[in-house]
């Protein structure tokens, strides 16, 4: 059967060179420019139809040797913006954008006025999530987002709040959702965040006031074969707001939140190349999968009769890729629950940082890293009253992915989701 996957449809791409031309006073007469590096960085883009309107800033630093032959440094920042012309490009698709520095000249007019040109070129691609059934062959092999299931949930969040200031009239009251949290169970998405509401009334001076308001929510939605470690994707939206002003310090909100959450999980599988689709898709370079074992003796902050229990988890995760290799860093926060003498259950935190690394040949830096870090086991021992000496056996899957465009055969006509 094929697969019904959430996939990246190329839009369109275009490639623009943009000539960066600036003087710049020097903090003190030079003799000579050693050289100049220059970076983009704060880069933003905004999607127009047809268009890609691409804005930041160009980094430099410059090196020169002073009438002392003493190099000096000094830094500039130099705003920018241009577009690229992609046509079918439209508000809401993404954006895939690669900056290089091509070429940078200079010439030093005077003692301290510098003369700059640098070239930059910009790479952007424009995409659009899209749900496509393709076709398995004997083609690349790709990691793919596979569509386990999605569902729409819409939950009325009802309340009372009470003003801080006596009101004649509710002119408007607006909500966001913020902080959202998704937790994956067997067959359910559990969503919790928090409903942010802005109250605009008139007071009694008919002067508008402004009072805001968080609201804590928690729901589910079922969804049949989800389990937990698959991706989420979800995409709440106010539908409706009701308010009514009970007396001059009450409000009584009525507020439905829609819920479409989509799950998927990642899988690989080798493609039909051929007339279809133009999609953007990881292809796998490599995987590999690692152990590591992780020995500390710690000292506890009071004496401990037994240990109850330690949990741990893998935090600040971080991937280097060189050539051939995968560079790995990251800390074990553990939890330590023990009983002191008194009877009583104390709570230690400890981190323990590691580093490691993964043979993957073909790797190269610039290519994208997934890892999956697993605790797989935790062994503890009490040595005295004051000291516990712990080994974390700690498993990390490492897959190695480029992103490429390829044709692939798709199952025609297939439905255009989008998301």
């Amino acid at each position: 059967m094929d697969p019904l996957v959430r996939a990246e449809v190329v839009i369109g791409e275009a490639t623009k060179q943009l000539l960066i031309e600036s003087n710049i006073t020097l903090s003190q007469p030079a003799l000579k420019i050693r050289n100049i590096t220059a970076e983009i960085r704060d880069l933003t883009t905004e999607l127009i139809p047809d268009k890609v309107i691409i804005q930041g800033l160009l980094h430099k630093q410059i090196f020169f040797v002073g009438e002392d032959n003493i190099v000096h440094h000094q830094t500039e920042e130099a705003p920018f913006s241009t577009f690229v012309d992609v046509f079918g490009a439209e508000p809401g698709m993404n954006i895939q954008i690669h900056p290089t520095v091509e070429t940078i000249l200079f010439n030093l007019l005077t003692p301290t006025l510098l003369h700059q040109k640098v070239v930059t070129e910009f790479f952007v691609k424009v995409t659009e999530p899209t749900q496509i059934n393709i076709r398995e062959g004997n083609g690349p092999l790709v990691r793919l987002d596979q569509v386990i299931g999605e569902a729409t949930k819409q939950e009325l969040l009802e309340n009372l709040v009470t003003l801080e200031t006596p009101a004649i009239k509710i002119d408007d009251i607006t909500a966001e959702i913020a902080d959202l949290s998704v937790e994956v169970l067997e067959d359910k998405i559990v969503l919790q965040g928090v409903l942010h509401k802005q109250i605009f009334f008139i007071g009694k001076d008919n002067v508008e006031f402004h009072q805001a308001e968080d609201v804590e929510f928690s729901t589910f939605v079922d969804i049949p074969g989800a389990e937990p470690g698959m991706d989420v994707i979800t995409e709440p939206t106010i539908e409706f707001i009701h308010f009514e002003l009970l007396d001059e310090n009450t409000v009584l909100q009525k507020i439905v939140v829609e819920f479409f959450v989509k799950v998927t999980e990642s899988v690989q599988m080798n493609v039909a190349l051929g007339p279809g689709a133009l999609l953007k898709l990881d292809t796998v370079v490599g995987e590999q999968t690692s152990q590591l074992l992780l020995e500390s003796t710690l000292a506890l902050t009071q004496p401990a009769v037994k240990i109850r229990e330690i949990v741990a988890k893998v935090e600040q995760l971080m991937a280097e890729v060189i050539e051939d290799k995968i560079i790995i860093q990251g800390i074990v926060h553990k939890q330590i629950f023990f009983i002191n003498q008194n009877n009583l259950e104390i709570h230690q935190s400890e981190d323990v940082p590691f580093s490691t690394f993964v043979d993957i040949p073909g790797a190269v830096p610039g290519m994208d890293v997934r890892i999956k870090p697993q605790i797989e086991t935790i062994l503890f021992e009490l040595l005295d009253s004051n000291r516990l000496r712990q080994k974390v056996v700690l498993e990390l899957f490492v897959k190695i992915t480029e992103s490429q465009q390829l044709q692939v055969q798709v199952v025609v006509p297939y439905p255009p989701y989008y998301f």
